[in-house]
C-alpha cells in the first residue's frame, strides 16, 4: 500500500509541472495563428494569465518578451486579486496573481488597473477583468512604476 502513495505523489510531481505552466493567454487556435500574423480581430477578448505575465523576463531598459508586446492595445479577459491595502473610492489598483500579496513587489508581478466608470471598492476574492492592455515601462523620479496595464470601465 505505501508504494501505491509513494506511486501517485510521484505522479503528481511529474504531471504538476504542466499544470503550473498556465498558458491560458492562448484562447484558441483561430485566435492564435491571427495574432501570429498580427491580425487579431478587434472583437476577440484574448484570454491572459497573470502568472504568464509575472514570470515574463524583464530587465530595464530592454524590450518585454514579443508575446507580451503582441498584446499591447488589445481587448483581454485576467483574472487575479486586489492588493492588499487597495484603498476604496479611487479610480486605480493594483490586480496580483495571489490574494495574499500586496503591490508593488516587483514591477512585473502586478497589472496597473484603471477603472473608466467606477470607483474601487476592496473585493477579496478571485476577480475576472476584461479591458484594453497595454505594455511598457512607465516612469516616474527615475523609478518604473508599472510594466502592464489594463483599461477597463468597472468591477465586477
Amino acid at each position: 500500500m505505501p508504494f501505491l502513495v509513494l506511486l501517485l505523489l510521484l505522479g503528481g510531481v511529474i504531471a504538476a509541472p504542466g499544470v503550473l505552466l498556465d498558458r491560458s493567454w492562448k484562447v484558441g487556435d483561430k485566435v492564435q495563428a491571427a495574432m501570429e500574423r498580427g491580425e487579431a480581430p478587434s472583437n476577440e477578448i484574448v484570454e491572459v494569465s497573470i502568472l504568464r505575465l509575472k514570470n515574463a523576463r524583464y530587465r530595464r531598459g530592454r524590450p518585454l518578451p514579443e508575446w507580451v508586446q503582441e498584446l499591447d492595445g488589445k481587448r483581454i479577459s485576467l483574472w487575479g486579486y486586489m492588493a492588499i491595502g487597495t484603498l476604496e473610492g479611487l479610480s486605480e489598483f493594483e490586480l496580483v496573481p495571489e490574494s495574499c500579496e500586496c503591490g508593488k513587489s516587483k514591477v512585473n508581478h502586478f497589472v496597473q488597473v484603471t477603472l473608466d466608470d467606477d470607483v474601487t471598492r476592496f473585493i477579496p476574492g478571485r476577480i475576472t477583468l476584461e479591458g484594453t492592455f497595454s505594455c511598457g515601462e512607465v516612469e516616474e523620479d527615475g523609478f518604473i512604476t508599472s510594466l502592464y496595464r489594463l483599461s477597463t470601465d468597472q468591477l465586477p
